[in-house]
């Protein structure tokens, strides 16, 4: 090989082995580590390390998406395993952070030495040795210079997200700066990737007047008006109906039209503005298909011409024409949710989630205590009644001792029922479910021992908020709720999803027996739970078929 000559750097696991192998670790235990790194990765990621990438932003999102829980290890092995491999993809030259060691600059050195605290300097050291390789001084950051750091990282970070580590930095970066008045440019933080529509108030105040009053219609605040909707819409409801006029004023906008054309609903609410704006969103976006989000905000607007404008039928039809253009499949359960559920096909996983609630009342009680075991123990009991009652995150969130919770005592023990009001449910119908021993003995354990820890503020909610005593947010709780089950099992799994785990579940043990799941599940219609479930009865009929038909071909040899 000349000098001219490119050295080829591995670009699978596989490669990575071969090499090691060829070029071993004089230290043997240094050279197995590296090798059993791979095997266990490979392992752990079902697939073999011929399939697996050293592309290091293909192989961070690999490595991220392994939880613990789900390799059947513990996190500190996972831990070790994953910097092994880092080792193994430093040894072949596929992982070069040189620029991790260099040498400080003057400048950089007196800014750390200005920074004192510990903690801090770690947070900029990366960044400090990255500039001064690239003689970039502290008063010459900015938004650039973050920019190309980032992009140095993505390459060479296998364990941490670059954009978390970036962000981190800035943050560190205008603490210091605002701590020690240093004149130095603040930076900014790096930006959603989540696109924002702009604000209500950038569009005349006549549409801004006009839009308030017709959600405050929708909301029915005024008990006694004679206008708006038979029920009231929930607070989700009304939120969604402003950001639906949001999204299509801010694509009508992006198009090239002005903000203050728009003076009222009636002018923008039309078929011509409505295809403008979605082909607009759909530009941006540069995706196939369709975006989900469309039918919504085409169905708002069929609202707002139907019950606010009180628009001719010419117009109405037109929007349905559009409506109907955009809807993606409304019936049945989202792709999303689908693929979430589908964890559920290894048993092993259900037997994590089923016994979550007993894991982290168990780890409660080991120290009692602390407030962290308090949590634990109010998620227990939220995920029991999950489990035995799968309600809407609201409902749940909702849930108070007095209202809600009939205990009964019988002997040793006591059991719960649970009574929801029609009117308190999102399609009218009650709730009413009495808890079994398991779930009762968890729940009861939690009120007598821990939530008079998780808040000390008067209050009958069952799971309530530490300042004031009144039930937690339902999205803030539901997020809780969902960051604990992935933290503890690796499961990706959000309060709704109990509802289809449970007939899922059912389903599989009594196919077909869809009666059973409507009434489970409180829907009013056997339809609506077939369009949900249906499909889950595939994998009944494809077992069915395995044990008939093709069990009786097996074990059948030519020779």
């Amino acid at each position: 090989m000349t000098h001219h000559q490119e050295i080829q750097l591995p670009t699978t696991l596989a490669e990575v082995l071969d090499v090691l192998k060829s070029n071993p670790d004089p230290d043997k235990k240094r050279q197995q580590s590296k090798l059993s790194a791979i095997s266990r990765i490979s392992k752990y990621m079902n697939r073999p390390p011929s399939d697996i990438p050293t592309n290091i932003p293909q192989l961070r999102k690999l490595l991220a998406s392994l939880h613990p829980a789900a390799c059947g290890v513990k996190p500190n092995t996972l831990s070790t395993t994953k910097s092994d491999l880092a080792s193994a993809l430093r040894a072949v030259g596929v992982l070069q952070d040189v620029e991790s060691k260099s040498e400080l600059t003057p400048e950089w050195g007196t800014f750390l030495k200005a920074v004192r605290s510990t903690h801090q300097v770690w947070g900029l050291m990366r960044f400090a040795r990255f500039c001064s390789a690239r003689s970039i001084p502290p008063a010459d950051v900015d938004h650039n210079v973050v920019q190309a750091f980032q992009t140095a990282l993505d390459a060479v970070l296998l364990k941490n997200e670059p954009a978390k580590h970036i962000q981190s930095m800035i943050d560190t970066w205008n603490r210091v700066i605002g701590k020690h008045v240093l004149d130095l440019p603040r930076l900014d933080r790096l930006p959603s990737d989540r696109y924002l529509a702009r604000s209500l108030t950038e569009y005349p105040e006549s549409l801004q007047t006009e839009i308030v009053a017709y959600i405050d219609r929708l909301a029915q605040r005024d008990l006694f008006s004679d206008d708006g909707p038979d029920k009231p819409l929930r607070e989700t409801s009304l939120r969604n109906t402003e950001a639906h006029l949001r999204q299509l004023l801010d694509a009508l906008v992006t198009s090239g039209q002005r903000p203050v054309e728009f003076t009222n609903l009636s002018v923008l609410v039309t078929a011509h503005n409505l295809k403008t704006a979605f082909r607009t969103i759909m530009d941006r976006l540069g995706t196939d298909g369709l975006p989900s989000g469309l039918s919504n905000v085409a169905a708002t607007c069929i609202a707002i011409a139907r019950h606010h404008l009180n628009a001719p039928e010419d117009t109405i039809k037109a929007l349905k024409d559009i409506h109907k253009r955009v809807a993606t499949s409304p019936r049945g359960m989202s792709p999303k949710n689908a693929e979430r559920l589908a964890q559920f096909n290894d048993w092993e996983n259900v037997a994590l989630l089923l016994g979550l609630p007993d894991t982290l009342m168990a780890r409660a009680d080991d120290n009692p205590t602390r407030r962290d075991s308090a949590l634990a123990a109010m998620h227990a009991a939220a995920l029991a009644i999950l489990l035995s009652c799968p309600m809407r995150i609201k409902n749940l969130a909702d849930l108070d001792l007095d209202k809600h919770l009939i205990p009964a005592r019988s002997g040793t023990h006591t059991y719960y029922s649970i009574r929801i009001e029609g009117i308190e449910v999102k399609n009218g119908e009650p709730i009413e479910v009495k808890l079994n021993a398991r779930s009762s003995k968890l729940v009861h354990r939690y009120i007598m021992q821990f939530r008079s820890q998780v808040s000390q503020a008067n209050g009958r909610a069952l799971f309530p908020r530490s300042s004031d005593g009144k039930s937690r947010a339902p999205s803030n709780f539901g997020s809780e709720l969902t960051q604990r089950v992935y933290r503890e099992t690796g499961l990706k799994v959000h309060p709704h999803l109990f509802r289809h785990i449970a007939a899922k579940l059912y389903l599989k043990e009594r196919p077909g027996d869809f009666e059973t799941v409507r009434r489970l599940l409180k829907h009013k219609r056997l339809q609506t739970t077939m369009d949900f479930y249906a499909s889950l009865s595939n994998q009944w009929a494809h077992d069915h078929y395995d044990e008939v038909v093709l069990s009786k071909f097996r074990g059948t040899s030519d020779d």
